[in-house]
């Protein structure tokens, strides 16, 4: 990153990573980059719809594959569309659900370290399962 920020403060016309791979290593090459991050994206996107359409699924076995896939496309969307200042909002309220899940599951274990507690027996043969 430290790299990037010097090929950007040596030339301020750069807008992208892939001005600098045009610029340095040729115009196909800055071609090459823009559409490999951008497909990995696409790729990215469409992993997270299906996680959690999966999710859902588990959640709703009645549900339908396209409904719920509909239904966090749309979400998505929204979440998107949404104004500068609202964005901010939404942001703000699912960092504090992260920070809150985590602290959640600090407590937990202390809570469990604390009162030693002992995972039942079929735990261990899961666990055991994959060891061997």
């Amino acid at each position: 990153m430290r790299a990037m920020g010097e090929l950007l403060l040596s030339n301020l016309e750069y807008k992208s990573f892939s001005d600098f791979a045009s610029d340095l290593l040729g115009p196909w090459a800055g071609y090459f980059t823009g559409w490999t991050y951008w497909f990995c994206w696409v790729v990215t996107g469409m992993a997270d719809v299906v996680a959690i359409t999966a999710y859902a699924q588990f959640w709703f076995p009645d549900l339908s594959d396209w409904v719920a896939s509909l239904a966090v496309i749309v979400l998505l969307l929204t979440l998107n569309l949404a104004t500068v200042k609202m964005f901010g909002e939404m942001e703000f309220w699912f960092a504090m659900i992260k920070i809150v899940a985590i602290v959640s599951l600090i407590v937990v274990g202390l809570v469990m370290v604390a009162m030693h507690f002992q995972s039942p027996d079929w735990c261990g043969s899961v666990i055991r399962a994959f060891v061997e």
